[in-house]
C-alpha cells in the first residue's frame, strides 16, 4: 500500500547498520556470559572432583586405621606393628595390619600410605605375612604441594618416625597435613583402634 504521499517508505541504510551494530553488541555480550557461565561450572566441576577425591582418600584411610590390629610374632616383634619408611629424597610411607569384615579370606591384610612424589597413595600387599613383596598402589590425591605424617605416642606426644614397639606396637592417632596445589591447608587426624 502506498502512502498519501505517494512513495513507498523503507528503512535506510543508516538504520539497517544501526540495527546490525545493536544486534552485533546484544551477541557479543551474551557470548560472553555464556563462556564466564561456562568458565565458572568448568571450575567449579574441577573443585568438587578435588574435594570428592579427599573425602574418599580420607575415608580409606579412616577405615584402615580403625581397623588397625596388632599380630605378635616372637620371632619379629616389630613385623605386625606399624612400621615408618623415610626416603632419602623425601617423602614417607607407613603400613599396618589391617583386620578384614569377617567373612573376608585371609582375616587381615597390610595396607599401608605413602606421601611421595607430590601425591598420596595406598598400598596393598598381596600377602600380610610377607612384606617383603611390592605392593600394589594406587594413587588417591596429586598435585600436592605438601604432604606429611605423624604419629602420638601414649603420652600424646607427636613424633615424625614411629620406632618399633612391643610395648606400643600402634600408635593413639595419625596426623597427615596436606597442602593442596592452590595453597589450602588441610590437617585430619584419625584415632587408631
Amino acid at each position: 500500500m502506498i502512502p498519501a504521499g505517494g512513495t513507498e517508505r523503507g528503512f535506510t541504510l543508516m538504520e539497517v547498520l544501526v540495527a546490525l551494530v545493536l544486534l552485533s553488541l546484544f551477541a557479543v555480550l551474551a557470548y560472553r556470559a555464556l563462556d564466564a557461565v561456562l568458565e565458572a561450572q568448568q571450575r567449579a566441576g574441577g573443585e568438587i572432583q578435588r574435594w570428592r577425591a579427599l573425602a574418599m582418600a580420607f575415608g580409606r584411610l579412616e577405615a584402615d586405621l580403625s581397623a588397625a590390629v596388632h599380630h605378635f610374632d616372637p620371632q619379629d616383634p616389630a613385623r605386625g606393628a606399624l612400621r615408618v619408611q623415610v626416603f632419602p629424597e623425601g617423602g614417607l610411607q607407613f603400613d599396618l595390619l589391617r583386620l578384614l569384615r569377617e567373612d573376608a579370606n585371609p582375616a587381615v591384610v597390610r595396607v599401608g600410605y605413602r606421601c611421595r612424589d607430590r601425591g598420596l597413595s595406598r598400598l596393598i600387599w598381596p600377602d600380610a605375612n610377607n612384606p617383603g613383596m611390592p605392593p600394589r598402589e594406587t594413587t588417591l590425591l596429586e598435585d600436592l604441594d605438601a604432604c606429611t605424617i605423624r604419629f602420638m605416642d601414649n603420652s600424646g606426644q607427636w613424633l615424625d618416625i614411629w620406632p618399633a614397639q612391643v610395648m606400643n606396637p600402634l600408635p593413639l592417632a595419625v596426623e597427615l597435613f596436606l597442602i593442596r596445589a592452590d595453597g589450602i591447608p588441610l590437617r585430619r587426624v584419625w584415632r587408631v583402634r
